[in-house]
């Protein structure tokens, strides 16, 4: 967990994608229930997103190699 916490400070280009992605699955007129819930998917679309940046990076530096 402590690398994840890490990627989340340092990775700047996620946090320029999940700016759009946040703001499109949480609309404000949501009931507080259903807004938690998103919260979640958010949650679960940043962890997907970061490995998915993970392995594009690692692939990326591995074919310069």
């Amino acid at each position: 967990s402590g690398s994840f916490a890490l990627s989340l400070i340092r990775g700047s280009p996620q946090r320029a994608i999940h700016g759009p992605v946040r703001l499109a699955w949480r609309p404000a007129r949501l009931p507080p229930d259903q807004r938690q819930d998103s919260a979640v998917t958010n949650v679960a679309l940043c962890v997907v997103s970061s490995i998915a940046i993970k392995k594009h990076c690692m692939a990326a530096s591995t074919s310069k190699a």
